[in-house]
């Protein structure tokens, strides 16, 4: 019977058995053909091709999280340390092969929501998936033991069911992902969670996205930096054209681990490459590192310079935006949901990158690559105090009263200053017409007695005059002839 119809989990469960196989078939692949091509390219080497498949079992076991014990001579112990690169590779893999069976089927109906035991069905055939495919690595790590190096089966066995959890799930949710058509509504996964889940869970995504991209910007450039450091680390290998693809495969699987340690330092912690070795915001001690080319990427030893402090912008930048983007998704709900998301985004960020940062450290022996990745310790506060004050500070300016209570006490002052401003121009016109009006009368007023002073000067000008004519007169007639007088 089908299972779309509900009626046997038999079709689920051989759909997960056979997806389980086609995944651990291409995994295989993956590495033993890298090794074989080394090994048959390198001609002055004394390994043979059991040899090369042997590291390439003991190489997938380490990819997925296990643990792997060396007596080699050079590396004696255990070694934990995990190829992130090839992990997100087998997560890839586990992922399309529950995304086919997921597709097969037919987990949402036609309208958009999920058929009837379209969960049972999907867990039945994840739970097949991951027993076959954790046993398949068992196996897998059982066929790769030898003299120089033994996979530890149980972390093998649990290390794999991780990995086919985590990749099947991300699987199946991709297989319900539906672009909208002109008669079928689209079908997000995120849309699926209950308020305000989904809400939280795009904010997280989004700041660890963040810090993500801003760790890979810093390593870029760095690699970029030390590309003549690289290349003469490279000519000193002397891998050949094989060796030397299979060497950079090496690296690429080694580069997501340089990005969750970039992004360790970003956050304020410390990055151990082995004893001696110690990278920071505060400086670099560098001691002898391993002769892997990408390795040049890491600064001189020194104390960093005080700009570096400065790079703290870019996880604050990162946090703030899915802050950001919570509160604005959270608007318009019950206060009890914004409180629930407002608590949960930033315990789920400092959760998820104290576990990317964990999955990220390892060892390589007993030696002085005793201890690789971050030191948890050095940046538990850092992260919390950057991720915690962010978005308090985004949650108190955006989804509180804060911002309005100081627009509108700006808005008072400039008002007051406005007022005031205005009262006292007002003054100013008063006293100026008052000034004008004083200075008016006071002109008229010098006017009318300037011409009173004219009017009354003129007559005693004139008596003067008068006064002196007849004066001149009688002394005239005074100054006679003796005959006339």
């Amino acid at each position: 019977m089908s299972s779309s119809g509900g009626g046997s989990i038999a079709t689920p469960l051989v759909r997960g058995v056979v997806a389980a196989a086609v995944s651990l078939g291409t995994v295989l692949a993956i590495t033993v053909v890298p090794a074989l091509a080394a090994q048959i390219a390198g001609s002055g080497s004394s390994a043979t091709a059991l040899d090369a498949v042997l590291i390439a079992l003991n190489l997938l076991v380490l990819g997925h999280g296990g643990g792997v014990t060396l007596g080699t001579g050079v590396i004696e112990g255990a070694t934990t340390l995990t190829p992130l690169g090839l992990s997100l590779l087998l997560v890839a893999v586990s992922a399309l092969g529950m995304r086919r069976v997921g597709r097969g089927l037919d987990l949402v109906r036609d309208d958009g929501v999920l058929r009837t035991r379209a969960l049972r069905d999907a867990g039945g055939a994840l739970g097949a998936y991951t027993a076959v495919y954790a046993v398949g690595m068992a196996v897998v790590g059982a066929l790769g033991r030898s003299g120089e190096a033994s996979p530890v089966i149980a972390s093998a066995l649990v290390s794999a069911a991780l990995i086919a959890v985590v990749g099947g799930l991300l699987g199946l949710l991709w297989s319900v992902r539906r672009e909208a058509t002109a008669t079928i509504p689209a079908v997000r996964v995120l849309a699926l969670l209950p308020s305000p889940f989904d809400a939280v869970a795009r904010a997280v995504l989004l700041a660890l996205g963040g810090l993500v991209a801003a760790a890979t910007a810093l390593v870029v450039v760095l690699l970029v930096i030390s590309i003549p450091g690289q290349s003469a680390l490279f000519d000193q290998l002397a891998p050949g054209v094989v060796g030397g693809a299979v060497l950079t495969l090496l690296q690429l699987a080694l580069l997501p681990l340089l990005i969750v340690w970039a992004m360790a330092v970003l956050l304020g912690g410390t990055v151990s490459v082995g004893s001696g070795t110690a990278l920071s915001l505060h400086g670099v001690e560098s001691g002898v590192l391993p002769a892997l080319p990408m390795l040049a990427a890491i600064p001189q030893p020194g104390a960093a310079p005080v700009w570096v402090w400065a790079l703290l912008v870019l996880p604050i930048a990162a946090v703030v935006l899915g802050a950001y983007r919570l509160v604005r998704d959270t608007t318009g709900l019950a206060l009890r949901d914004r409180v629930t998301a407002w608590v949960a985004y930033p315990v789920l960020v400092v959760v998820a990158v104290l576990l990317v940062a964990g999955l990220s450290t390892g060892r390589i022996g007993e030696g002085r690559l005793v201890h690789l990745g971050p030191v948890m310790s050095t940046m538990l506060l850092p992260l919390l105090g950057i991720v915690v004050l962010s978005t308090a500070a985004v949650i108190g300016l955006l989804a509180t009263p804060a911002v309005p209570w100081v627009r509108g006490l700006v808005g008072s002052l400039r008002e007051r200053v406005e007022r005031a401003e205005e009262e006292e121009r007002g003054v100013g016109a008063a006293r100026s017409e008052v000034m004008d009006d004083d200075a008016a009368d006071a002109d008229s007023t010098g006017s009318g007695a300037s011409t009173a002073s004219d009017a009354a000067t003129a007559p005693d000008a004139s008596t003067a005059s008068d006064a002196a004519s007849a004066e001149e007169s009688g002394t005239s007639l005074a100054a006679g002839s003796p005959s006339e007088r």
